[in-house]
């Protein structure tokens, strides 16, 4: 009986034992339960989202077609706004540069020449209009004293007072005067029609002066095109990559080089619009990348969407809630020392007072 009351006690110590390890291990998983889903509400609370750094970039390339002749710089390479990067072959552009230039000055030398005419035609016409107009006088008055000498003889005539030859040399002289003064007229009404001349010297001279502004448009072409055979660089950054070699031939439009500014990044996250209420402009922003998990950067927010998306974009970057529509954000990150690079993956907290 005493052996059997040992073993009795054994078991009851055995069983107090594995009733002691269950509910310690309650206590522990139930903890740990605790602490994941407070973390998980916390995290789920905080303005936290996961996006890519990205960098403003411009792709550099020649206005007009050509042999690239000099490269200037490489991958890799700082460039300044307005730094020559490439530059083209320009002895067929420098050849048009030249003909448009002659055709520009022959056009001008038309037009001052077409110029100058005016004036003369004009003074020329004016002078003969002067004459005519004095013979015309002349003719009148000449008229007049033969038609009065005329207008007494054909009363005397009637009277018998003088003699038919007298009569008929008066009547000739009379209608010479009258044909003398039908010429000065029409000599007159010849030269002031003459003025004609003046306004189609003017209009020479116009059109003359319109080749000209068109001979200078095409020097200006030509200067332009000349001008566009450099390359410059339209922002400051750095040569992420270059397309082309020395010696290849382009069109017009065809990228030479990649030109990105690594030093101001930003990230891009879509934030849902049960938190958005509570992002601002100017908010400070903490970073992190998995290249530097012990390195925080620093940010802020400097654009809000103000058109929801749909939640197919937050549910990369937002976990938990697929229903809702979502806001995109935008965090500067400046990035002096260079150690953000494009295409990387921030995990972004968006910090509240």
């Amino acid at each position: 009986m005493e052996a059997f009351a040992k073993i009795e006690q054994k078991k009851k110590l055995i069983l107090g034992f594995f009733a002691g390890l269950i509910v310690l291990s309650a206590a522990i998983f139930g903890g740990y339960f605790y602490q994941k889903q407070t973390a998980l509400a916390k995290e789920r609370s905080e303005l936290t989202a996961t996006g890519t750094v990205e960098a403003t970039s411009v792709l550099a390339s020649f206005k007009v077609p050509g042999r690239i002749e000099n490269l200037l710089v490489d991958e890799g390479s700082l460039v300044h706004k307005g730094q020559l990067l490439a530059t083209l072959e320009t002895r067929e552009l420098a050849a048009k540069l030249s003909q448009a230039k002659g055709a520009h000055q022959a056009a001008v030398a038309k037009a001052r020449q077409a110029q100058s005419a005016v004036p003369m035609t004009s003074e020329t016409v004016e002078a003969t209009i002067q004459q005519c107009q004095a013979k015309v006088a002349q003719a009148e008055a000449a008229a007049r004293n033969a038609k009065q000498v005329y207008d007494r003889y054909v009363e005397l005539h009637k009277a018998g007072a003088v003699s038919d030859n007298d009569f008929d040399s008066v009547t000739t002289k009379y209608e010479q005067a009258q044909a003398a003064l039908r010429e000065a007229q029409a000599a007159l009404a010849q030269a002031e029609a003459a003025r004609l001349k003046v306004q189609t010297s003017q209009a020479e001279y116009e059109a003359a002066q319109g080749q000209a502004n068109q001979a200078e448009g095409a020097v200006q072409e030509a200067q332009s095109y000349l001008d566009n055979s450099q390359l410059k660089s339209p922002m400051e950054g750095y040569i992420t990559q270059k397309f082309l070699e020395l010696g290849e031939m382009l069109n017009a439009g065809t990228p030479v080089f990649e030109i990105t500014d690594l030093a101001h990044t930003y990230v891009k996250v879509y934030i849902s619009e049960q938190k958005i209420g509570r992002v601002k402009l100017g908010q400070k922003v903490q970073i992190t990348v998995p290249a530097f998990p012990n390195k925080v950067f620093t940010g802020k927010v400097v654009w809000i969407n103000n058109a929801g998306d749909f939640a197919v974009k937050k549910a990369v970057n937002e976990q938990y809630q697929h229903d809702l529509r979502s806001f995109e954000v935008k965090i500067d990150v400046p990035n002096p020392d260079l150690a953000l690079k494009v295409g990387m993956t921030a995990n972004v907290k968006i910090l509240e007072d």
